[in-house]
C-alpha cells in the first residue's frame, strides 16, 4: 500500500484505473483473503492481488512487461489472475445474473430506471434497461468445439455475451435471460394484471422482437408510419447513450481485446468478460460514468452494491 500511494494519482489511475485508497476500498469489497494463495503456494496481500490483476486487465501486453514492473515472475502473475478471476465471478456473479440478491435489480430499482428513461423523452414509461450483443474474440479452438466457436457473420472464433445495461450505469445482466427477470412486476401488478400492463421490459435492436418482457423498434423501413418512425427516433436517443458503456468496458481493460492470448482449455475465457463486468460496475460505483450523469441516475456507492 505504501508503495502504491507513492506514485502519482494520474500513474495510479493509468496503470489501475483506481486511485490508491480505492483498491484498498475494493479489496475489502471483494472479500478478497489475506493471504490469498495460488494453488502453488504463491502468497499475495488483497492489496498486491488485486493490484496485479487490475494492472492485467489494464494491458494486452504480455506478463513479462508486468513482471518487470512489478517483481513477480510471469508465472505467478498468470496464476493469480486467473485464480483471482475465477474467486472473484463465483464470489460476486450474482451482481450480474438475473438474480434475487442482486439489489440493482429490486423492483424499487426497477421503477427508478423506468422513470429515468421516460424522464429522458422516451415516450415508454416501463422500459428499465437496454439490452444488446457483443462478440468477444479469442484464439482458434484446439481441435474440439471449432464450429462450436466459431462466428461466420464475423468469420472469427469468437464468445457471445448477452448484456442489460442500467441507467445508472452498471451492467445489471450479463448472459441472460435475454428476456429480463420474470418477477419483474409493475409496481401494482400481480398475476392477475393482464399481460399487457403486467410487466416492466428491456429494450433492444429489432432483432430481439417483442414479448410481454422486451420491447423494440418498429421494423420494416417503408412501412413505417410518421407516428412509429418518431417513436423509434426518441428511443434510439435515450438508447444511444446507454451503447457508450458496452464501448468504455474495452477501453477500460484492453486484456478483454488481447484475443491472441485468450485461449480455451488453457485460460478462463468465459470469466475474463465478466470480471471486467464487475469491475467496471465498482468502478462506476466509486465515481458515477457518462451513463449515470446522463441521465442523473445515481448508482450505488461501494459497499453498498456488494454487501446490500
Amino acid at each position: 500500500m505504501a508503495w502504491l500511494k507513492s506514485l502519482q494519482p494520474r500513474e495510479c489511475i493509468w496503470h489501475f484505473r483506481f486511485y490508491a485508497e480505492e483498491i484498498a476500498d475494493l479489496a475489502t469489497a471483494l472479500d478478497i483473503p489475506n493471504p490469498f494463495i495460488t494453488r502453488t503456494r504463491s502468497r499475495f496481500s488483497p492489496i498486491e492481488a488485486l493490484g496485479l490483476l487490475l494492472a492485467r486487465y489494464r494491458t494486452a501486453g504480455e506478463t513479462y512487461l508486468l513482471s518487470t514492473q512489478y517483481n513477480r515472475s510471469q508465472s505467478a502473475i498468470s496464476e493469480l489472475v486467473n485464480e483471482l478471476s475465477e474467486f472473484i465471478d463465483e464470489r460476486w456473479k450474482h451482481l450480474i445474473e438475473a438474480d434475487s440478491r442482486n439489489p440493482a435489480l429490486s423492483t424499487e430499482r426497477l421503477a427508478e430506471y423506468a422513470q429515468a428513461i421516460h424522464n429522458a423523452g422516451a415516450p415508454l414509461s416501463t422500459v428499465w434497461g437496454f439490452i444488446d450483443c457483443t462478440i468477444r474474440f479469442m484464439c482458434r479452438c484446439p481441435g474440439r468445439w471449432q464450429r462450436q466457436a466459431y462466428n461466420a457473420y464475423k468469420g472469427r472464433h469468437a464468445l457471445k455475451y448477452q448484456a442489460v445495461k442500467l441507467l445508472n450505469g452498471l451492467i445489471g445482466i450479463l448472459f441472460g435471460p435475454v428476456e429480463g427477470r420474470p418477477h419483474a412486476f409493475r409496481p401494482g401488478a400481480d398475476a392477475n394484471t393482464d399481460i399487457s400492463r403486467r410487466y416492466f421490459h428491456v429494450f433492444g435492436d429489432p432483432a430481439y422482437g417483442i414479448s410481454p418482457v422486451l420491447m423494440s423498434p418498429f421494423a420494416g423501413l417503408g412501412d413505417r408510419t410518421e407516428e412509429e418512425k418518431e417513436w423509434n427516433k426518441a428511443m434510439s436517443a435515450v438508447r444511444i447513450e446507454v451503447e457508450h458503456g458496452f464501448a468504455d468496458l474495452t477501453r477500460s481493460w484492453p486484456f478483454l481485446n488481447a484475443w491472441w492470448v485468450h485461449r480455451v482449455f488453457s485460460s478462463l475465457v468465459g470469466r475474463y468478460y465478466r470480471i471486467g463486468v464487475l469491475l467496471s460496475n465498482a468502478l462506476n460505483c466509486i465515481r458515477p460514468n457518462q451513463t449515470a450523469q446522463t441521465f442523473d441516475c445515481e448508482p450505488p456507492a461501494l459497499e453498498e452494491y456488494f454487501h446490500m
